[in-house]
């Protein structure tokens, strides 16, 4: 917590100290990054996206890379356990188009790794570097994979061998609701995600139902521009089809929001500071399968050729229903 309250006063006061210099903000969107806990991923939780949308014509293109990590046990009251154990890795391949003025249309591919990873030595050394416990991690061997979660004595779920292959496919749509004359600067989008059942849910690829999702965007270029600031935020419904993993607790609605900052730092550099969250997916009194609260913090970099760049951290903030820690990286260009 300390850690993060530092770069929290780190990133304020930089946002002060370049406030002098006018940059102009010309295009920063939202961490395209969502909850990669196992069981929560499977379903169509959307992902940030800014309230501008694709210019008529125009192809968006991007590549994410996002892994995530996780060592934590929990026994509740009611008899519930969960181990969590391993690491989750997203390859995604996404696309957004521009067919017409007001009218976006996408599509994401997921490819979906779970494994044992390569990140436990490296975090257990970060813990120790800042004085953190590492009591977690240290109930469990480094590298491996286990998730598991049971009911009195009986498993419900299980997995501890790699698992790999294509994820639930999204398509997505966006309608920019501003008129030009007011969406100059300020930028609203009717956004909908509609996920279908590609991946095979028994190794956590995806829930073998369909879900859909319904919410509002928006981005502001002018309410902080003094600071070179640019303001985002989200909110909306998810419908969750009935799934083939923990159907007996899994509930059919679920709302998500979220809000975030990007601040040109340089002409060619945006930092990025933004908070996601969800309400439970499960009805249950596991803290694993509950609401979440996840930090993310990175940058963009803007390169030759206007490719963007994407990089960054994702952290817990006050519960355990997100990783405990993952790292993502993004490249994007607009054709």
């Amino acid at each position: 917590m300390k850690l993060k309250i530092k770069f929290l006063e780190t990133w304020a006061v930089a946002s002060l100290i370049g406030a002098g210099a006018a940059l102009a903000v010309e295009r920063t969107d939202p961490v395209y990054v969502a909850n990669q806990n196992p069981f929560v991923q499977i379903y169509g939780l959307p992902k940030s996206e800014a309230g501008t949308i694709t210019p008529k014509g125009k192809l968006d293109a991007a590549f994410l890379y996002y892994v995530s990590n996780n060592a934590f046990s929990e026994e509740a009251d009611n008899g519930e356990t969960f181990i969590w154990d391993g690491e989750t890795a997203q390859y995604c391949l996404k696309l957004r188009y521009g067919v017409s003025e007001r009218l976006e249309l996408g599509i994401d591919l997921p490819y979906i790794v779970h494994s044992g990873g390569y990140l436990d030595s490296t975090i257990r050394k970060f813990h120790q570097l800042f004085g953190y416990s590492n009591d977690r991690q240290m109930e469990f061997e480094k590298n491996q994979i286990h998730y598991q979660i049971g009911e009195n004595g009986d498993t419900l779920f299980e997995m501890t061998d790699t698992h790999s292959g294509l994820g639930d496919i999204r398509l997505t749509a966006a309608v920019s609701l501003l008129p030009g004359s007011i969406g100059a600067r300020r930028h609203l989008a009717a956004r909908s995600v509609l996920k279908l059942p590609t991946g095979n849910s028994s190794d956590l690829l995806g829930s073998g139902g369909t879900d859909v999702s319904a919410g509002l965007a928006y981005t502001d270029y002018d309410l902080l521009q003094s600071i070179n600031t640019v303001v985002s935020a989200n909110l909306g419904l998810l419908y969750m089809g009935d799934s083939e993993v923990l159907g007996d607790k899994q509930r059919n609605f679920a709302g998500y929001g979220g809000a975030s900052l990007g601040w040109r730092a340089l002409t060619w550099l945006d930092m990025k500071l933004q908070v996601d969250l969800h309400s439970a997916m499960y009805d249950t009194e596991l803290l694993q399968l509950g609401h979440s609260l996840q930090l993310l913090a990175g940058g963009t970099v803007h390169l030759p050729g206007d490719v963007l760049m994407d990089l960054g951290i994702s952290e817990q903030l006050s519960t355990d229903a997100t990783p405990d820690v993952g790292f993502y990286l993004m490249v994007g260009h607009r054709f």
